[in-house]
């Protein structure tokens, strides 16, 4: 009873801060919640969790005032993020766990190096929308897609504070329609009940603090701190993929 209580408050924990932490710069909600989830829940539960626990986050997250200003920008990336959402369920059976957590980790680490190198000036339509198809692949793959959506939008010209919020919306949709997915193929594995309804609230409040601090945060913090949490993200889904070899 007490290793239950003592998992589950891991478990909130890990949810509130990634759920601020997501808000308030744009990605890390997965990397902070993720492997707590995914060793204590397994992989099967964890993943399909997540990406409710994500659009929900999105959802409190998204600033609709911005999003007519930038309409055509989100549309394109949506455009992107669910094409790749279907390939990736198309591909995924096709793939090892090995194969899609190594993958999806080298992907994450492209992109860090993108935000090092000023690519805007080249980065065309093309280029915006196919860096979230993979993003979008990433999502179904191991719920973990923030990081390239953030890149996407860091290398089309928008400032880190510009992407905190612009993400949200394209993250809303991308994790919406991927849990939906997943939740017509593998409706049993989504662990609804009471510690679910936890979570949830845990996500709510953590997204309402991530909002309160978000303008309040140095650009050059918000895009350090993007480029920590995804190489954190490499770090874990590479460790995954050995693990899982």
């Amino acid at each position: 009873m007490n290793n239950l209580l003592l998992e589950l408050s891991v478990l909130v924990i890990a949810v509130f801060l990634g759920a601020m932490l997501q808000v308030g710069v744009g990605i890390g909600f997965s990397i902070v919640a993720g492997p707590s989830m995914m060793i204590l829940l397994g992989t099967a539960t964890a993943v399909p969790a997540l990406l409710l626990l994500n659009t929900i986050v999105s959802a409190v997250a998204t600033d609709w005032r911005a999003v007519p200003a930038e309409l055509s920008t989100i549309k394109m990336a949506v455009l992107g993020c669910l094409t790749g959402v279907v390939a990736g369920l198309v591909v995924y059976p096709l793939l090892s766990e090995a194969f899609v957590l190594a993958l999806t980790g080298f992907l994450l680490l492209i992109g860090v190096v993108t935000t090092l190198i000023p690519l805007h000036k080249s980065f065309g339509t093309k280029g915006f929308v196919t860096v979230n198809g993979l993003s979008g692949l990433a999502t179904v793959w191991a719920a973990t897609p923030g990081p390239l959506m953030v890149f996407g939008l860091i290398a089309k010209g928008f400032s880190s504070k510009e992407v905190a919020v612009l993400v949200q919306p394209i993250a809303l949709v991308a994790y919406g329609v991927a849990f939906l997915l997943h939740s017509i193929s593998d409706w049993q594995s989504i662990p609804f009940g009471s510690q679910l309804m936890g979570f949830a609230g845990a996500a709510v409040i953590g997204s309402l603090c991530g909002r309160a601090v978000r303008p309040y945060l140095p650009q050059t913090l918000v895009k350090s701190a993007i480029r920590v949490i995804s190489l954190l993200a490499c770090y874990v889904l590479l460790r995954r993929a050995f693990l899982a070899l």
